[in-house]
């Protein structure tokens, strides 16, 4: 599964660097989308994103399933209906007006992230949220706060970011110790502390791992 949005432009600016094809290719089918869109829904941008699950386009149209008089969004997890039963529709109110009923599974009728298929994104956003406040907490720890198994979080967020926990976590760590070294003159032992990190080695190692330089060029960097 392609990168699907969250809701937290915080975690979508961590994860850029590991999806920036994909995101450079979506941007690409929006553009297309919303030139379109301004006459009339493209038929074929709108089949792609339902048949890929694509979270950037909920919302901004739904496909009525003419073999069930159905009407769903384009993230819904019900299979794929063939292009030729596909009418799109701008609005939920357009889709109804046409004789189309709700889907019971991703519920177009509810506001975004209100639905049962919208519980992994929401997971997702609060996991990221509260790793963005506390960046030392376990992923134990981390899952009996959100009140769910650590093996559901895994999953949840390896669906919705295409990462674990341990990597959000050392994502959350490395972007909040990349505004420390650029927006303060602390010294790296305390940047490192501050964000998370257990030892300066352990986050030199980080560092360069992720930006593929140390700390201390990217603070001498213009």
């Amino acid at each position: 599964m392609e990168f699907c949005s969250v809701q937290n432009a915080r975690v979508q600016r961590q994860l850029s660097w590991q999806f920036h094809c994909g995101v450079r290719k979506r941007r690409a089918c929006l553009a297309a989308f919303y030139y379109y869109g301004r006459m009339k829904l493209d038929a074929d941008i709108c089949y792609r994103a339902i048949s890929e699950k694509d979270r950037s386009f909920d919302g901004r149209f739904y496909v009525g399933v003419k073999s069930t008089r159905i009407y769903c969004r384009p993230i819904c997890p019900a299979r794929t209906p063939r292009r030729d039963r596909c009418e799109f529709y701008e609005t939920a109110a357009a889709a109804e007006q046409a004789g189309f009923m709700p889907c019971l599974r991703c519920r177009p009728d509810l506001v975004p992230g209100n639905s049962s298929v919208d519980a992994k994104a929401r997971l997702a956003e609060r996991a990221s949220n509260l790793l963005g406040r506390n960046r030392r907490i376990g992923i134990e720890e981390l899952a009996a706060r959100l009140g769910v198994t650590s093996r559901h979080l895994r999953r949840a967020l390896q669906d919705e970011l295409g990462v674990t926990p341990a990597r959000l976590r050392q994502l959350s760590r490395v972007s909040e110790a990349k505004r420390l070294l650029t927006e303060t003159a602390l010294p790296l032992t305390r940047i490192a502390y501050a964000s998370g990190f257990a030892s300066l080695r352990r986050f030199n190692a980080a560092f360069r791992q992720m930006e593929g330089r140390s700390p201390s060029e990217l603070r001498k960097s213009p």
